[in-house]
């Protein structure tokens, strides 16, 4: 299996078990993320520290649903870029919103640890299904 559909197992295996400790282990030191609402955490403590707490209150019933890994393209240096799509659940906000289920790339920036990779830099961005027939690279 590619390295980078281990890691988005692991990553999905963690989230919908709720487990934010190996949901953590996955990032590197330095990591920084942004969210689908452009909240920007940096740094291993604050990265996990909010997953933890949006996955204990609105993701707490939501579990993800890995799709692909649509591209990984390797970096100078040994980094790379990972784009992979995924499925999550319906879920509702803190302000009493509720959302349906969705579909998401997460752009992940991935460095080496030992023969896995490590997340420096995430961002996922919501798919909007409108949008989507349109994208003239789909056509």
């Amino acid at each position: 299996m590619d390295p980078v559909e281990r890691l988005a197992r692991a990553y999905e295996a963690a989230w919908n078990a709720a487990d934010m400790t190996a949901l953590a282990a996955l990032n590197a030191p330095q990591v920084h993320w942004v969210n689908v609402v452009g909240m920007h955490w940096q740094g291993f403590d604050d990265v996990a520290k909010a997953h933890q707490i949006f996955c204990q209150s609105m993701f707490k019933d939501a579990p993800i649903r890995f799709e692909a890994v649509e591209s990984h393209v390797p970096l100078p240096g040994g980094a790379s870029v990972a784009v992979v799509r995924w499925a999550m659940a319906a879920f509702q906000a803190p302000d009493g919103r509720a959302f349906p289920a969705t579909r998401s790339r997460m752009t992940l920036v991935l460095v080496p640890r030992g023969e896995e990779l490590a997340i420096a830099h995430g961002a996922n961005i919501n798919i909007d299904p409108m949008a989507e027939p349109h994208d003239p690279m789909r056509r």
